[in-house]
């Protein structure tokens, strides 16, 4: 009697269009403090700002919607649609800070942020923006190579690229190139040839 073959969902539209937007997409601002940890994060508005130009300009789009749930939890579905109509999703299960609206609220904006960073490859730092805790793994990070290393401290040599290396390096809370991770990397070398470019 043969196997039922796997069913495996067809991404030739909407991988190589997917590839094409996170070369687009870096990192998005921190430009909100959380007043109890006094810490700096990016904020659910930043992360749109970040990645919605670069999706829409390969014929993606967003879609976050909640759905039903045990009681205490929030189930947020994060799915990225193209225009072929190949999709990529996925849910994400978030403990209420409270059951009430705010909770439900503040839950809802915590997933959405994190739901988008996390399938479009967007980097954001760990902070508890809202007020909602949901349990996060932790996953080691590939360091930058010696050959990105290298680049970037020959850029930090420039004018005009020194002044992006700072900024590049006070954003991602390091001092010296090989502290970053290889996708920090590639985004600041990106940075600084944009800016040579112009």
């Amino acid at each position: 009697m043969n196997k039922p073959e796997l069913e495996i969902p067809y991404l030739d539209k909407i991988a190589p269009a997917l590839v094409a937007a996170q070369a687009k997409i870096t990192f998005a601002t921190k430009d909100s403090t959380n007043p109890h940890f006094k810490n700096r994060y990016a904020d659910l508005q930043s992360v749109i700002e970040a990645i919605k130009g670069p999706l829409n300009e390969n014929g993606i789009a967003f879609i976050q919607t909640p759905s039903k749930s045990e009681a205490g939890l929030l189930s947020l579905t994060t799915m990225l649609i193209h225009t072929s109509g190949q999709f990529i999703m996925d849910t994400a299960t978030i403990p209420l800070p409270k059951n009430d609206p705010q909770g439900y609220g503040s839950a809802l904006t915590y997933g959405r942020r994190y739901g988008l960073a996390a399938i479009c490859g967007l980097f954001q730092a760990d902070d508890d923006g809202e007020a909602a805790k949901p349990v996060v793994v932790p996953v080691m990070a590939s360091m930058a190579n010696k050959a990105d290393i290298a680049a970037i401290n020959t850029f930090a040599e420039g004018s005009d690229t020194g002044k992006v290396i700072a900024a590049a390096f006070k954003h991602y809370a390091v001092k010296k190139a090989d502290q970053l991770t290889s996708d920090q990397a590639a985004a600041i070398i990106k940075r600084c040839i944009e800016t040579v470019q112009k």
